[in-house]
Parts: structure tokens; C-alpha cells; sequence
């Protein structure tokens, strides 16, 4: 892995060369999202199109149900550092390990799990810019094989600062020193429309940069450094370094936090329970329009 840049994204290229590597552990982590009668979006488990093809060596991990806190009353909230740890082992990813994790259709998956490597002190991580979409437009081999490794030791190093909590985003907003970034839709943002937390809107004083507008629609790959940098200055102007983001869960948010990676800014972190306990909390103030 001696070419690897250090960078959060890889291309489909650099993955295509290194798929051999004996240090080299892909992971699909896509969620499938289907709209309802109702007009909601209702995710569900993205194993039966891991089944159905999949970059071949990858291993499925569903983040629905898997690598989370099953004691926390949220969805999706970070499991301790030690049951992290137990889980990335018996799945074969170790500390010498570097990981390359991917989605279909819905990227930001692919980010949450970046983001909670990233968490755990395992910096040898990237996502697959454009995911399997691109991998197979391009007519690369895909595998309906499942694929497993030897147990494997993984050191967990929780890094709190990465992590942000209702107290952390309180301070943030009453220092008025950083951003707290909401990256969901302006529909969402604005509570135009709801994820139904609750209360509709936004974190009071926070701004937007949706997680979507960060892509290019008809490939799937992220902007150029360039796009993403004015993308972020217009969005959120002269923040300084310091930023959180959040969402409705905590997923989306994690593609906010990759960007930023991106661009340099050392200083971000992801309100992990985001919405789903800021909104639900009427002592919490929000704001629409």
C-alpha cells in the first residue's frame, strides 16, 4: 500500500491495481433507500445486492443493524471503543490493515463507516469515489462469492475529538467559534420537509451544506477540490476551522465530515446522535424557514 496518498477517496483505478494486496480489506457497506406511500424514504439492507455482485474480496457489513451501540435508545450511535474493536477483528480488518469501503446509490454509508474507523484511531482507511456504480460502469469484475479473513487484531483508540455530543454543539454555538453544519437538503434544513424527529427544521444557528450537492449527479464521484472548496465557501463562508456536522442520524453528516477532510480542515467532528436526539429534546431550540 506504499502509493496510497493518505487520502480519504481512492479511485476505482487505484483499487483496480491493489485488489490482490495480502494488507487490502474492501467493504460494502450500501443501504438500500425506497420511498413509501407516503413519500417517506425507508432504508433497508443493502446485503441482497452485496449477494447479487460485488467487488470481488469484499466482505458486507450492514450498518442498519451492525457495528452499533445496541444499549443506546438512538439508531446507528457508536458502539464502545472495546465492542468496536472485537467486531473489526473477527471480521479480519486489523491495525495493519488499510480499508477501502464503498456503497451503492447512497454514498454517504460508505462515509459513516470511513468516519467511525477514522473514530476508533484507524487512520488507514478511504471510500471509493463513485462506489460500485462507477466500478461497474467501467465493466470491472465484480463476485457473487462471499469472502472472509483469519481473525485479526485491532487496537482501538477511541479519538473523542472526533465525536461531538449535544454539549459540544451548545458551545460551539454559544462561542460562535466554528460551524455546526447541517447536511441535509434545504428542504430539510429549512423543515419544508420533515424526518419526522420530532421537530421539523434545523439546530438553532446552524448551516447548511447539503451532503448531496457534493457529488456530481450523473457519475456519482465527488466534485474537484476546486468545486468543493467553493461549494464550501458558499455555503458556509470564513468558519475559521472548527466544525461539526450533523444530520438526521448521523450518516449524511459523515460526508460532510469527509469533504472537509479533504480540504484540510484538522478540526471536525460529527455529532453522532444528531437530529434523531436534538429534535425529540423540546428544550433544544430549533428554527425553520
Amino acid at each position: 500500500m506504499t502509493d496510497w496518498n493518505g487520502r480519504a477517496l481512492v479511485d476505482t483505478e487505484w483499487l483496480a491495481a491493489h485488489l490482490d494486496d495480502d494488507d487490502l480489506r474492501v467493504v460494502d457497506a450500501s443501504v438500500v433507500m425506497t420511498k413509501t406511500d407516503a413519500g417517506a424514504w425507508k432504508p433497508s439492507s443493502g446485503r441482497a445486492t452485496f449477494d447479487a455482485g460485488h467487488i470481488p474480496g469484499a466482505q458486507f457489513i450492514d450498518l442498519l443493524t451492525e457495528v452499533q451501540d445496541k444499549a443506546s435508545a438512538l439508531n446507528f450511535t457508536l458502539p464502545t471503543a472495546e465492542d468496536f474493536a472485537r467486531d473489526m477483528a473477527a471480521r479480519g480488518i486489523g491495525d495493519d490493515h488499510m480499508v477501502v469501503v464503498y456503497a451503492t446509490a447512497v454514498p454517504w454509508w460508505a462515509t459513516r463507516f470511513w468516519w467511525m474507523l477514522r473514530a476508533n484511531g484507524h487512520d488507514k482507511v478511504a471510500v471509493l469515489d463513485g462506489g460500485l456504480d462507477k466500478w461497474r460502469r467501467e465493466d470491472r469484475a465484480v463476485s457473487t462469492e462471499a469472502s472472509t479473513y483469519p481473525h485479526a487484531s485491532f487496537t482501538a483508540k477511541r479519538r473523542p475529538e472526533l465525536v461531538a455530543d449535544k454539549g459540544n454543539v451548545q458551545a460551539m454555538l454559544a462561542a460562535k467559534d466554528g460551524a455546526v453544519i447541517n447536511a441535509l437538503s434545504p428542504q430539510l434544513f429549512t423543515g419544508k420537509s420533515d424526518l419526522g424527529y420530532g421537530r421539523p427544521g434545523r439546530i438553532a444557528g446552524s448551516v447548511n451544506l447539503s451532503s448531496l450537492g457534493l457529488i456530481d449527479q450523473d457519475s456519482g464521484t465527488y466534485l474537484t477540490e476546486a468545486a468543493l472548496r467553493q461549494a464550501v465557501q458558499d455555503s458556509l463562508g470564513n468558519f475559521g476551522d472548527a466544525a461539526i456536522c450533523y444530520c438526521g442520524g448521523g450518516i449524511a453528516a459523515t460526508m460532510d465530515a469527509l469533504v472537509l477532510d479533504l480540504l484540510g480542515y484538522e478540526n471536525v467532528s460529527v455529532y453522532d446522535a444528531s437530529l434523531q436526539e436534538w429534535a425529540a429534546d423540546d428544550d433544544l431550540p430549533m428554527q425553520t424557514g
